[in-house]
Order: C-alpha cells, then sequence, then structure tokens
C-alpha cells in the first residue's frame, strides 16, 4: 500500500479537493483505496457519506493510540474504504511528539487490504500534520497562487527537512507542487507562478489546475468533475482533472 499525504500549511488551497478526485482516479483505475481525514473541518468526510444505519467504522483519533484496535475503516463501496475525522482529533495536536509515530504503525495493519492511501491534512504544523507525514511514502503540495499561499509553501517544505532528518520518516518523497486555482488572464498570477517556477525549479508540475466552476459544482455534487460533462468550461475541467490525478499516480511508483 502506498500512503500519499496531500499537504500544504495553508488552508484554502484545494487539498480535499485534489484528494477527492485522486480517490475517484485511483478507483477508475482499478485502485483499492483508503481515505484518511486527518482535517477536523471533516471536508472529505463529508464527501464519501455513510449509508443509513451503517456502523462509523474506525475514527482518525484512533490511530494515535498506544495499543492497537481491532476496528476497520468504514467501507463505502468494495474498492474505497474511509477512516473519518471525529471531534477527539482536536485534543490530538496538545499531546506529546512521541504520538506522532503512532499512525504509521496503525496504518500498515491495511497494507493488504488497499492497493494506495490518500490522508487529508489539516492545514496548520502541529502533530496531526507530523503524524501524516511521518506514516506516508508521498507527499503532494496543492498552492494556490499568492503571497500568503506561497509563504505556506516555503513553510512546509521546512517541515518536510525536519521529517526527513529527525528520524521521523527519512524515505520520504515530495511528489512536487501543483498549482491550482490559477488565473492565466491575470499578469500577476502569471508572474507568481514563474517566480514560483523559477525558485523551485523541478519541483513544481507541469501540469496546473485553473480556476473553475465546474469543480465547485462537482464537489457540491459529491462527484468528480469529469462525471456527465457539459459545456465547454466544464469539458477542459475534466480533460485538466483527470490529467492531473493520472499523472500524480504514476509517480507513486
Amino acid at each position: 500500500m502506498k500512503i500519499l499525504s496531500i499537504a500544504n500549511q495553508k488552508g484554502g488551497v484545494g487539498k480535499s479537493t485534489l484528494t477527492v478526485h485522486l480517490a475517484y482516479a485511483a478507483m477508475e483505475a482499478g485502485l483499492r483505496v483508503l481515505l484518511v481525514d486527518m482535517d477536523k473541518q471533516g471536508s472529505l468526510s463529508l464527501t464519501f457519506p455513510a449509508t443509513e444505519g451503517q456502523a462509523p467504522g474506525l475514527a482518525a483519533s484512533k490511530l494515535y493510540g498506544a495499543e492497537a484496535t481491532d476496528e476497520q475503516p468504514q467501507a463505502i463501496n468494495e474498492r474505497l474504504s474511509i477512516i473519518r475525522a471525529d471531534n477527539a482529533l482536536l485534543s490530538i495536536d496538545k499531546a506529546e511528539n512521541e504520538v506522532i509515530r503512532r499512525p504509521a504503525r496503525s496504518l500498515r495493519r491495511f497494507a493488504d487490504h488497499f492497493d494506495v492511501c490518500f490522508i487529508d491534512t489539516p492545514p496548520l504544523l502541529g502533530v496531526r500534520l507530523m503524524a501524516s507525514l511521518a506514516a506516508s511514502d508521498y507527499v503532494i503540495t496543492p498552492v494556490s497562487i499568492g503571497l500568503y499561499e506561497l509563504a505556506g509553501v516555503a513553510d512546509l517544505m521546512q517541515t518536510l527537512h525536519v521529517i526527513r532528518t529527525q528520524g521521523f520518516n527519512p524515505r520520504l518523497k515530495h511528489v512536487g507542487i501543483l498549482a491550482m486555482k490559477t488565473n492565466s488572464r491575470s499578469t500577476e498570477a502569471r508572474n507568481a507562478l514563474a517566480s514560483m517556477r523559477e525558485k523551485y525549479g523541478p519541483v513544481i508540475l507541469p501540469n496546473t489546475l485553473p480556476e473553475r466552476a465546474a469543480v465547485r459544482k462537482a464537489i457540491a455534487q459529491r462527484r468528480p468533475v469529469w462525471f456527465r460533462t457539459s459545456g465547454e468550461g466544464h469539458l477542459k475541467a475534466a480533460h485538466e482533472w483527470r490529467a492531473v490525478c493520472e499523472d500524480i499516480l504514476k509517480r507513486l511508483a
């Protein structure tokens, strides 16, 4: 099971939207997918609701327990299961650093049952973000183009350095930085993206994801943007998002 964290120390950059689309793309590729919602906002959990009367399954906070639990992720369908965010996650960031390594151990129990695991991380540095990165084989950084957002990238790059060099996870690989919510008609946005490419070089992924209304509508309807496309803008969004998701999945080698 390959584990990918979707992470940036800045909110509102599209982490959950990317995680949702990666899940759909992986399922369509025939992979068995496990989702982990480490963000107390629970956007990922909201996208994949339980069926009426279904048992809640393993909660994300339980991944930090000192003792192993027999609870299982909640099955959404035959190819998708989820470990949902819960209220107890709020207390995790107040815990000691020793719990950072526990989710890695907990998630490996499911290695034979899933092909890929996507972790939607919280937007602030803390135990939950550190633990997600410590548990992951890979991390990808979605970022919108702006002064505050780019500062968040610099912070995350420093966090990745700490994770690799302080013994938490020296094998962690950075898939790259994905520019999202781009606006090719804005001179400032184009210049900011060019500046980011100059600063980070090949770490910036070649594809970008422009801001499109079709994506917001698709998420509101709990489906991928390439489902039942209608109109030129929707079709463009479908092609863009499918290309990005397929590229990311190929990089999880």
